[in-house]
């Protein structure tokens, strides 16, 4: 089930606890409005742009802060009325899972991001002949959740608050390489 963010206008964010998840959904909600759609007249249909990015996040009350909330803004910006577009890590981390195909749309420079990003429009009326003989969507195995609290300074000396930081940080980066694994972001464990 996904924990709904800022639907100021006419947005929504919603942050998913599997990738497989989030397509899914974004697939279900688009056949459902197709469906809605299909007795309507061209001028009363609504069509819905979704984009989808996998990436660190900062939760601050009611809203999502973060590059991988900005990249997820962009993509959607992005896609046709009616279509989904995903980053380059969500197709890699679904495509032998989902049997779903991907236009690949290449790298795009969007507002906000140093660095172009690679996307793809989600095909889900076609089949990629690689996973067709996927029927539904595979049982979500639970993956290991790590977070890393701040380490505290027990010394009197407050110049060794560094150490304390550089601690957690490099233990959150080598605890992030293990495959599966999901680790809370640095700066979302701080927060705690």
């Amino acid at each position: 089930m996904p924990r709904i963010f800022n639907t100021a206008g006419d947005s929504l964010v919603g942050d998913f606890a599997s990738t497989a998840d989030a397509v899914q959904c974004a697939v279900a909600v688009q056949d459902a409005i197709a469906k809605e759609n299909e007795d309507r007249p061209a001028g009363e249909q609504m069509r819905f742009r979704i984009g989808i990015h996998v990436g660190d996040i900062m939760v601050q009350g009611d809203n999502l802060f973060g590059d991988a909330v900005n990249i997820t803004a962009r993509l959607e910006a992005l896609a046709e009325p009616g279509a989904i577009c995903v980053s380059r890590v969500v197709r890699d981390q679904i495509r032998d899972k989902l049997p779903y195909a991907f236009e690949d749309m290449g790298e795009q420079q969007v507002k906000n991001i140093a660095r172009p990003v690679r996307n793809y429009v989600l095909l889900p009326s076609v089949v990629d002949p690689v996973v067709k003989g996927v029927t539904k969507a595979p049982s979500i195995v639970p993956r290991l959740s790590i977070v890393v609290l701040p380490f505290a300074n027990l010394s009197d000396d407050p110049k060794q608050d560094y150490f304390a930081d550089g601690i957690t940080d490099d233990l959150t980066t080598d605890l992030s390489r293990i495959s599966e694994s999901f680790v809370i972001a640095r700066n979302t464990a701080f927060t705690y």
